[in-house]
């Protein structure tokens, strides 16, 4: 690794430990709590649905553990479920740049920020460049390829990838994922059996808070009466 980007690692955390502490109040990084311990009560918060006092937990966890994939993809994805998207956009951000490639959480960190990218904030050809950083053939590169497809209007494709994807998946949430994004497209497609059927394996086994907040939003739309 060379100096510049170890310094411009240094220097993102850096504004990242100032604009939190600012919201804070206090110093993150001096926090005398253990690691374990602050987790451990953000966890308490979730349990309790205080998602934003949560999220400024894990911002401290990162703080003194800055190297960590798990700890950017849980604050992040607490953020997602309160519709903080950008706040989220920047958490992946941050440890895109903090977390080693060998890190096991790396790909799903990568995952995560293509999807909200492509998703949510329009930011498609920055999900399209991450697309090409994944390794073959994983679930996660065919479910963005497969998500892609379907922003692009090419829906066969997409069920082909998705049926790729879900030969190969084993995690209960990450099937839940991509069964989410099968429901998306039978919604375009009309299909109205494998839209609920999708959605019902969805719901019953998402785990991913901001998969939840996704759900939630597509069972409301496709129940809406029409002309509401």
């Amino acid at each position: 690794m060379t100096l510049h980007r170890q310094t411009t690692r240094g220097l993102l955390l850096v504004v990242f430990v100032l604009s939190l502490a600012g919201c804070l109040g206090k110093s993150l990084v001096d926090d005398p709590r253990a690691t374990a311990d602050i987790v451990g009560r953000a966890e308490q918060l979730i349990a309790a649905k205080a998602y934003a006092a949560a999220a400024s937990q894990y911002a401290i966890v990162i703080a003194k553990d800055p190297t960590v994939g798990k700890h950017y993809l849980r604050r992040a994805e607490i953020l997602e479920r309160i519709d903080a998207d950008k706040e989220a956009y920047q958490t992946y951000r941050l440890a895109m740049k903090q977390v080693a490639e060998d890190d096991p959480q790396h790909i799903a960190l990568m995952h995560r920020l293509a999807l909200i990218n492509a998703n949510h904030l329009f930011k498609v050809e920055e999900a399209e460049a991450l697309l090409q950083r994944m390794p073959d053939k994983s679930v996660e590169k065919l479910d963005l390829a497969a998500f892609l497809f379907y922003q692009a209007s090419q829906y066969d494709q997409a069920i082909l990838l998705l049926n790729k994807a879900l030969e190969r998946v084993t995690d209960a949430d990450q099937k839940a994922l991509l069964l989410y994004h099968a429901a998306l497209v039978y919604v375009k497609l009309g299909d109205q059996k494998n839209t609920f059927g999708s959605l019902y394996y969805s719901i019953n086994n998402a785990e991913h808070l901001g998969l939840i907040r996704d759900i939630e939003q597509l069972w409301q739309e496709i129940n809406e009466p029409p002309g509401s």
